[in-house]
């Protein structure tokens, strides 16, 4: 099993036909990560939301004194428009096949994050403080909130997905940038802000940041540094 985990899995395949031309490959593997990562999130979402369950309260006091700073969601969402599209921009040739090792990161990771989303969920209710602050100070900010909660219900909560993905892109980014300190140092503040936006715009608890954290390093050390080794 372990072998398996840490070798290229099968589903990449179709990726590898192109293999040579490095457009086509990172399309291809993006197509092919999207097609698990988004509707394994949102069909668990939908669920969690029907059964409408929390197994406890992870809130510490200080989430509910962090202010809700609806402008922060632009850091939110440059998971979508910055660290989704970045390995194609800043992967090199010779480190190409290395993407591989990174989607399957997301995936494993995913996959252990889900196990916590359907065993131990945890309703964000801080949300709640979130809607209240657009309703009395009204702004154009509060269209993108709007279009986040029709797609995204306050469940599926802890580890945060958000920290953890723009994480191990953060992490293969500076690994794939050596020798550009100065971006690799933009990159790395850009996803402590975005990690920092999830409280502020009361997506998640602090737990939620620790936990995902914690899960990055252990997927990093655990599956990726082995799998790199292999390359």
């Amino acid at each position: 099993m372990r072998e398996r985990l840490l070798g290229t899995w099968k589903i990449w395949e179709p990726a590898l036909k192109y293999r040579d031309n490095r457009s086509k490959f990172l399309i291809t593997v993006g197509i092919i990560n999207l097609s698990i990562i988004a509707p394994l999130y949102f069909v668990v979402n939908r669920v969690m939301k029907y059964r409408d369950v929390t197994s406890w309260d992870p809130t510490f006091s200080l989430d509910l004194e962090i202010p809700f700073l609806p402008w922060t969601i632009i850091f939110y969402s440059t998971l979508y428009f910055v660290f989704y599209p970045l390995p194609f921009f800043v992967v090199k040739n010779e480190k190409i096949k290395e993407v591989l090792v990174l989607s399957q990161s997301l995936i494993i990771a995913q996959l252990i994050a889900v196990f916590f989303f359907i065993f131990l969920p945890a309703e964000v209710h801080l949300r709640s403080q979130a809607v209240n602050g657009i309703e009395l100070n009204p702004s154009w900010f509060g269209k993108f909130y709007e279009m986040l909660w029709a797609v995204d219900s306050p469940y599926n909560s802890w580890p945060s997905l958000h920290v953890i993905q723009a994480g191990l892109i953060t992490f293969f980014t500076i690994r794939w940038t050596s020798g550009r300190t100065s971006f690799q140092i933009s990159i790395l503040i850009l996803w402590i802000l975005l990690s920092l936006s999830i409280l502020t715009t009361k997506q998640h608890f602090i737990w939620d940041l620790i936990t995902a954290v914690l899960l990055i390093l252990v997927v990093w050390y655990v599956q990726v540094k082995p799998s790199l080794a292999r390359f």
